[in-house]
């Protein structure tokens, strides 16, 4: 696989990472009438990747228009031209200079149309948007019932130069990777979400207690006085210490044996595990800054980039091309003070964003990045998106947009969000895979596609109401909020649900209005089932709000007429 990345990471400007160029010349026609009038072109020593990639563009072709495209290794008349071929050769089609997932689709007088990649990645990928851009497909939500696929007699293709590359290098929306074949995973493939390095917690399985516990027990921390020895090789409430003599070298031996297993590998990870149990001995503590980070924990950061800079240092040696992600993270939630970091390690700073919409806290947040900007050539995001935890849909679109944008101009690169959806929460995931390729895109214009394609263009205000309801309520009304903080890393939604007692009767009224109506107005019998199941969430949603705000509130009867209305309530909120 091809892998541009040292060059794009030092030299890839902003604003040509989205570049469109418009050259003026005939459409081809490719279905006419449900007859098909162009050949899919597929080199016969084209991977595996590229070959599935001309039979995705095939099947979707047909269920738009009916007209089966052949594919073949050449063709005569007009064709599509998936991957490298002669007629790419022949236009001089530049991919030297695209990202791995970057791609081109450029027509070539009146008879060929070129879809090609910086790697069989980008191939792909420039199959999904020219289906996107030319047939109208959408993968909107996980599951057959998320496809949008409109109905085309005919279909021409204007002969526009397209180059395309993603402003985030790396864009995954876990639990959603890029490989495996569920729904949720064809969806984030569908939608460019790839992860492109790995940064989890991994410091236990560079120092298994299997393989360290009795020969080298000084690389397990000392706690209160004590050596702490984990319990099993899946024990990760500890971390190593990393001033033990010949820790470094037994890092750098157990990740050559695990590159010379995994040759292609680009990345591995020096992810601190999820503790926060560092050792406490003399020479670990004179590593350190003695001081508390902005979290008020302890700042661990020199003497964690102290060992991982000579780790990498020293796999370079054999390695030079690799690239080692972390996490900055509790006790690394801040950049070293005297050490600055190999350039060949992305942090990836942990932080749920969404609270940016507190002025003080996005203060905090961007001179947070700018200060590790400064300590490391490139950096990484991780945050905090979740659904699947919170009892409203959680969605604020607009933040998300303009955070990314931010994050794009002040040298991150890399992005990772811990999602885990409920699918009540609608476009949020689509929006937020979207915006990871170009940040700079219109919110609005995005939505009202999502919505027009999910519901039909009737139902689509309804819906648009509906998630502005709550959009309003996670970008505005929760900063006025008992629940909100400016502690931690990310919102606890999974401790006490409080914030539901902040949504007004009168959001619920208008919410299960929208919804209703929504579905009253999809104008298909496709789009009738996916509003139906949007609504079945919201009236979880519903239920939920009534059922919690019932039972804290504190509107409690004083009168025999008021215990009597106050039963007729309770009974709508139990059935």
């Amino acid at each position: 696989m091809k892998r541009a990345y040292p060059k794009v990471l030092l030299s890839l400007i902003f604003f040509l990472s989205i570049l469109s160029v418009t050259q003026n010349a005939r459409a081809m026609l490719i279905v006419q009438n449900g007859a098909p009038k162009a050949t899919i072109v597929v080199a016969d020593d084209a991977s595996a990747q590229v070959k599935q990639a001309a039979q995705t563009l095939q099947q979707y072709v047909e269920q738009s228009s009916g007209a089966k495209l052949p594919i073949a290794s050449s063709a005569t008349g007009a064709s599509i031209e998936v991957g490298q071929s002669v007629a790419a050769k022949k236009a001089g089609v530049d991919t030297s200079k695209l990202d791995q997932d970057g791609f081109v689709l450029q027509g070539v007088g009146a008879n060929n149309f070129i879809i090609i990649g910086g790697s069989d990645w980008g191939t792909e990928f420039g199959v999904y948007d020219f289906l996107e851009r030319y047939v109208g497909v959408r993968w909107l939500i996980p599951g057959d019932t998320g496809i949008d696929v409109p109905s085309h007699s005919s279909i021409d293709i204007p002969a526009t130069k397209v180059v395309q590359q993603p402003t985030y290098l790396s864009r995954q929306l876990s639990p959603f990777g890029s490989d495996g074949d569920t729904p949720g995973r064809r969806w984030a493939r569908f939608n460019r979400a790839k992860s492109n390095i790995v940064f989890s917690h991994n410091l236990l399985n560079i120092f298994p207690v299997s393989k360290f516990g009795k020969t080298h027990p000084e690389f397990y921390p000392m706690i209160n006085g004590k050596r702490y020895i984990p319990t099993s090789d899946k024990d990760y409430g500890w971390e190593p210490n990393l001033s033990a003599p010949g820790i470094v070298d037994a890092a750098v031996q157990q990740i050559d044996e695990y590159f010379q297993k995994h040759p292609d590998a680009t990345y591995y990870s020096l992810g601190m595990n999820d503790s926060q149990n560092w050792d406490q001995s003399p020479e670990s503590l004179a590593r350190r800054s003695g001081k508390k980070n902005y979290l008020g924990m302890e700042d661990i950061s020199d003497d964690y980039f102290t060992w991982a800079n000579a780790v990498v240092e020293k796999v370079l040696l054999k390695y030079p091309d690799k690239w080692f992600g972390t996490l900055a993270y509790n006790g690394l939630a801040e950049p070293p003070t005297k050490v600055s970091v190999n350039p060949r390690i992305v942090p990836f700073i942990t932080y749920d964003r969404m609270r940016w919409g507190d002025p003080k806290i996005r203060q905090q947040g961007q001179e947070l990045t700018e200060r590790w900007a400064a300590a490391a050539p490139v950096i990484g995001w991780y945050d905090y998106a979740y659904g699947m935890t919170c009892l409203l849909p959680r969605v604020y679109f607009h933040r998300v947009q303009q955070y990314l944008s931010w994050g794009a101009a002040h040298h991150v690169k890399f992005h990772y969000a811990e999602l885990y959806p409920n699918w009540g929460t609608g476009p949020k995931a689509w929006v937020y895979a979207k915006l990871l390729w170009n940040p700079n895109q219109d919110v609005d214009a995005l939505l009202d596609d999502w919505y027009t394609h999910f519901a039909g263009p009737k139902a689509a205000p309804k819906l648009k109401d509906y998630y502005a309801i709550w959009e309003k309520f996670w970008s505005v009304d929760i900063f006025k909020s008992k629940f909100h903080t400016d502690k931690y890393q990310y919102m606890l939604l999974s401790t006490e649900p409080r914030y539901l007692m902040d949504v007004p009767k009168s959001d619920i009224t208008r919410a299960d209005a929208d919804m209703n109506a929504a579905l009253q107005l999809a104008d298909t019998p496709l789009r009738k089932a996916r509003v139906a199941e949007m609504k079945k969430m919201w009236e979880y949603f519903k239920i939920t709000l009534n059922v919690y705000q019932a039972a804290n509130s504190s509107d409690y009867p004083q009168s025999e007429k008021q215990a009597l209305t106050f039963l007729d309530k309770a009974a709508d909120v139990m059935t």
